[in-house]
């Protein structure tokens, strides 16, 4: 199988080097995002909406990504996968970090495609969280509570009409030449997103993930998931 077109992005202690990612996982997220007309219209969409905006920091990130691996490494068909009921995207500009900004951006997303969009840009909520000032899209995925909602995907390098929608799209794999790429950023190793575990970030109150494991019910959707202990926190 020829390597997938694609470019991982992932941080640790250092957050702008790229990595290689495992080819069996960068082939299983490609081959099952292309064949995923949703989320591929999704994406589409984000590319043209920032390209006009001329921000290039940006993705859909969370249960976009992380819903859609859990459903299908739990076999689960066409019918039953997730829901697209909300729709994660970030960005980071500095120009402008008003909450006006992101409920244009997602006015201008939700009348090219009637989905439950939720824009956030990234250069702000460290105030919101009272982090330090994240720099990228990337460094603030670091201090998300769960290590496997920390990955996020965007499509680079596609043919954009801002004018209007445009939802056909082909991703190439294999070919170092593609007119589009499909770049999935992660802030932990990938690995974690397919080994069924689901574990706390340190950088966030245990007691937050805690929270979130009940709220969103997710070792009862996806019972193959393994909970790893809480890492210690102030928290």
């Amino acid at each position: 199988m020829p390597a997938p077109h694609s470019i991982v992005k992932l941080a640790a202690d250092k957050p702008s080097v790229e990595h290689s990612a495992p080819l069996a996982d960068l082939a299983k997220l490609n081959q099952w995002f292309e064949q995923d007309a949703m989320r591929m219209q999704a994406l589409t969409v984000c590319a043209q909406v920032f390209a006009k905006l001329n921000i290039i920091d940006w993705a859909i990130a969370a249960g976009f990504v992380r819903d859609f691996v859990w459903d299908k490494l739990h076999g689960c068909s066409i019918s039953e996968l997730s829901e697209l009921n909300d729709i994660d995207v970030i960005y980071y500009c500095e120009k402008n970090i008003t909450q006006a900004q992101d409920k244009h951006i997602q006015q201008i997303l939700l009348s090219l495609m009637p989905l439950n969009w939720s824009v956030k840009n990234q250069a702000r909520m460290h105030i919101r969280n009272q982090d330090p000032q994240y720099h990228s899209c990337l460094d603030a995925m670091g201090y998300w509570p769960e290590k496997q909602t920390a990955i996020a995907v965007k499509l680079n390098a596609v043919k954009v009409n801002p004018q209007h929608a445009s939802y056909s799209v082909n991703v190439k794999t294999g070919s170092c030449i593609s007119a589009n790429t499909l770049e999935f950023i992660h802030a932990f190793e990938l690995a974690c997103l397919f080994n069924f575990s689901l574990s706390h970030n340190p950088k966030r109150s245990s007691s937050i993930f805690e929270q979130r494991v009940i709220q969103k019910k997710w070792l009862e959707r996806y019972p193959k998931l393994i909970l790893q202990p809480t890492a210690k926190t102030n928290g």
